[in-house]
């Protein structure tokens, strides 16, 4: 992976759920690492793989695998949640209001489902109730896909995402995708996902 800078952005589980409508089994993003507007919008994430995911069935072979459409389920997670940062930041601008509002807000929230000092209440929650409120506008379904998957991934290791917003159109959203364990490519290539919009209205 030719790892694109972001800004560091650690934050847990509680804050994906808060973007995704996902949840758990199927939840394949556990921490948001990074995230830059400029000059292309890139997120990183990542998600540990544990051999007690109810995936991972007594009765299949051993060792066992991630299947790769999970893997795929968890890269198109990562880039909706790229989608939403996208979406969310521009329609801020568009009422006027400074895009950096929304890493404000998931950052406190982050603080405070974590119990720890330095949380503002308040802060942030009109841009958090219209995300969980957007329900379906949330979710880009995905178009198509040119992913190559080149290594397994087994229990113990995790996956390290790296999403980039490259091109879009009207309706659709192009990304380039690099997933990595332990340094080794382990998927890569391009996905479209149909475009979210409309979040904050």
């Amino acid at each position: 992976m030719a790892q694109t800078k972001t800004d560091v952005l650690p934050l847990g589980a509680a804050v994906v759920m808060l973007l995704l409508p996902q949840r758990p089994p199927l939840l394949l993003v556990d921490r948001i690492e990074g995230y830059s507007r400029a000059p292309r919008p890139t997120l990183h994430a990542s998600r540990a793989v544990s051999v007690n995911e109810p995936f991972f069935s007594a009765e299949l072979p051993t060792p066992p695998m991630l299947p790769r459409a999970l893997a795929l389920e968890g890269i198109v997670q990562a880039a909706n949640m790229l989608q939403i940062f996208v979406a969310v930041q521009r329609e801020l601008e568009a009422i006027g209001r400074n895009a950096s509002e929304l890493v404000s807000a998931l950052r406190n929230a982050d603080v405070g489902y974590r119990l720890e000092t330095g949380f503002t209440p308040g802060l942030g929650e009109d841009i958090l109730a219209a995300i969980t409120m957007a329900g379906p506008m949330r979710t880009g379904a995905i178009g198509a896909s040119q992913l190559r998957f080149l290594r397994n991934v087994f229990p113990g290791d995790v996956l390290s995402y790296e999403i980039r917003l490259i091109r879009e159109g009207a309706d659709v959203q192009h990304f380039e995708a690099d997933v990595e364990v332990r340094g080794q490519t382990v998927a890569q290539g391009m996905l479209s996902l149909s475009k979210v919009e409309g979040i904050l209205r």
